[in-house]
């Protein structure tokens, strides 16, 4: 007769599966995120194991949030298997021991801030300036002293392990994957701190380490964080921070030899620039845009990707539309579509290429027609993806794209009425810079419009909320602090630590370096040239 096993979290659900680390209700509430979180893995659950001191339930709190194996996690930790179970099931008192905890704390990359739920007793417990740096504590009940907004914020400290192995290189991937998802719940603006905080770990394990298959992959890994870093970046509004890590996933990419990396390089690339062009009056960032979008179609022609091939479809129609090359819009649009038609019903794509559906495509078509000058049919299409079952950040994004139709319409109190529908999302969880930037024309609509007094006032004080968010702060420090590790060029290595040398292809290794011909042909970018390379054994 099996072994029941109770929760460590709860002390009264029972473990349903071998193997999983809490009961089922508290596994899913492991992967709650606060309203204001002090790192990535950040839950109410675990905020409340620490202030009741139930410290064995954290590894599997933890465990539970990111999905890496007890096997992985006791790598980590430089624990044995046993050992972490002994701890996760209170046989032995371990977990107890303050240095024990901060031992697994640096291991997962947990913030010592992350402990004052522990030191306060009371969950509730946060940070003044946010997931930031320690120098003081808000209480939900009287007694915290608040700090106050706009002050500078100082790039916090991060540790990399001795040693990268493969564990810590599955755990940097589960990393990525829970960035992406909890960006389409949630937004950029939250999350940025915590995506920089696993980046930098990872950026200076990468420099660090020897070399080897481990290494490569480790490269890989730290190209994958990177990408995600920059993509929430951009969702922040913080456009020089993510061309500064799109070009360190670039330097990645070419270390690793990942070809599917370096295509997503350029696709986020891609998307970088058209929102250069949306922002600034030169088309020349467009241009910019569908000579990536061009370059990342030929790199990766030979990859069974069918979502991949539909994202840079979609990319390259954006910027058709923003060129005003309406021809070329509607054949990539027509494009993406049979792409994504082409991949099977079970298909398991990666968690940054989920988004790429149906309703996506309809969403950037809706977006192209409106930059062609065509808002009525925009305003059919947001209607229609809207109706859709979305991501609580993509309705908000396709809300505040129906309200700038309409605004553009003419149709000024349904403009407003739309984007007052939106408001409730970016009040409660939703923080997005991008949203808010499309709403901003509707606000001022509506500075001069009887009755919308109030949307203004809601506007605003969400527009004052983002501003004062430390996301804001600590990106523009990130851009600042050109002396982190983390943000180095990957050059800085030396040609004693770089794991791998290359070669330019040839015209007889052509068939083996997809596109390479082509590329040079097209474009004069060393960067770009770099990417074609062959890896030398």
């Amino acid at each position: 007769m099996p072994t029941v096993q109770a929760c460590p979290s709860c002390r009264t659900g029972v473990i349903a599966r071998r193997g999983d680390p809490l009961c089922p209700t508290c596994m899913k509430a492991a992967r709650e995120m606060p309203s204001r979180p002090s790192w990535l893995f950040d839950s109410p659950l675990l905020r409340q194991a620490l202030a009741e001191v139930n410290l064995p339930a954290v590894p599997g709190i933890v465990r539970a949030a990111c999905g890496v194996s007890q096997k992985d996690l006791a790598t980590m930790t430089g624990w044995s298997e046993a050992v972490l179970s002994y701890y996760a099931r209170g046989i032995r008192d371990g977990m107890y021991d303050i240095r024990t905890m901060l031992q697994f704390a640096d291991a997962v990359g947990m913030p010592r801030a992350a402990l004052l739920p522990l030191v306060f007793a009371d969950a509730d417990v946060s940070l003044t300036s946010g997931p930031l740096n320690g120098a003081g504590a808000e209480r939900s009940r009287p007694g915290g002293h608040p700090a106050e907004p706009g002050l500078p914020v100082a790039l916090p400290a991060v540790s990399a392990p001795r040693r990268a192995s493969s564990a810590h290189i599955r755990y940097w991937q589960a990393c990525a994957d829970g960035l992406y998802a909890r960006e389409r719940s949630v937004g950029g603006t939250v999350l940025l701190p915590l995506a920089m905080q696993q980046w930098r770990r990872a950026r200076l394990a990468a420099r660090e380490d020897g070399g080897g298959d481990t290494g490569i992959r480790l490269l890989a890994a730290a190209g994958e964080l990177a990408l995600c870093t920059g993509w929430i970046a951009l969702d922040t509004g913080q456009l020089p921070l993510a061309q500064s890590l799109f070009e360190e996933a670039r330097e990645l990419a070419v270390g690793s030899g990942d070809v599917v990396l370096g295509v997503h390089v350029l696709a986020n690339q891609s998307i970088l620039h058209l929102e250069l062009a949306r922002t600034g009056p030169s088309r020349e960032p467009a241009r910019q845009a569908l000579r990536l979008a061009f370059q990342a179609q030929d790199e990766g022609r030979y990859l069974p990707v069918p979502r991949l091939h539909a994202l840079i479809a979609l990319w390259h129609a954006s910027a058709s539309a923003l060129l005003g090359d309406k021809a070329a819009f509607q054949k990539a649009v027509a494009q993406a579509r049979r792409e994504l038609d082409r991949g099977t019903e079970d298909e398991d794509p990666p968690e940054w290429l989920r988004f790429v559906d149906h309703a996506e495509i309809t969403g950037t078509e809706a977006r192209g027609w409106l930059s062609l000058g065509d808002p009525g049919r925009s305003a059919v299409l947001f209607r229609q993806v809207l109706a859709s079952r979305l991501s609580p950040r993509n309705r908000a994004s396709y809300g505040a794209g129906l309200a700038d139709a309409l605004l553009k319409q003419g149709a000024r109190q349904d403009a407003i009425t739309a984007a007052a529908d939106v408001l409730p999302a970016l009040e409660h969880g939703v923080t997005s810079t991008r949203c808010l930037s499309q709403l901003r024309l509707v606000r001022h609509a509506a500075a001069s419009t009887p009755g919308a007094e109030e949307f203004c006032a809601r506007f605003d004080a969400a527009e004052r909320t983002q501003a004062a968010s430390p996301a804001c702060l600590y990106a523009a420090t990130a851009v600042a602090e050109t002396d982190i590790p983390a943000l180095c060029p990957l050059k800085q290595r030396g040609p004693s630590a770089c794991p791998v040398r290359y070669r330019q292809p040839d015209r007889a290794r052509a068939p083996y370096a997809p596109g390479a011909r082509s590329l040079r042909r097209r474009v004069n970018d060393a960067h770009a040239w770099r990417l074609t390379a062959r890896l030398v054994p």
